[in-house]
């Protein structure tokens, strides 16, 4: 189920680098995935999926309004992701994914940093150890 949302992820990542816009495309399609494989996979069961939008999406919305640090593109494409994946396997694509992100607003001094590039870095990482671990998401 996981290779299905590579190519948008990928190119959510690519202009979030380039140009700090994520296409609404790219999340709208990995949402639309998730509503499909939410009717042809029985994991993640509906209840995590909705979990997996409505938590991150919601405490990303927060940390936007009191911070501003965090684009509506990012915020979107993380609820789609959570939708897609569910919430317990965004845990850990945010495991792989803040990190990275964390080391790379230190060593280049920012307080923003291009989300979309880490959170496809957690996803592909998650995924890697989800098939070499024999991981159901």
């Amino acid at each position: 189920m996981l290779p299905l949302c590579f190519i948008p992820l990928l190119w959510a990542a690519f202009m979030d680098w380039k140009k700090r816009i994520i296409p609404d495309w790219t999340w709208i399609t990995i949402l639309a995935i998730g509503g499909a494989s939410a009717f042809l996979f029985p994991e993640p069961a509906l209840p995590e999926r909705i979990a997996g939008f409505l938590l991150p999406g919601v405490c990303l919305l927060l940390l936007a309004v009191k911070y501003g640090g965090v684009g509506g593109g990012d915020i979107k494409l993380t609820a789609a992701l959570g939708f897609y994946v569910g919430l317990n396997a965004l845990a850990g694509i945010l495991f792989f994914a803040l990190l990275p992100a964390l080391l790379y607003a230190a060593a280049a001094r920012q307080r923003s940093v291009p989300l979309a590039v880490f959170l496809c870095i957690g996803f592909f990482m998650y995924a890697g150890v989800s098939f070499i671990y024999g991981l159901t998401c």
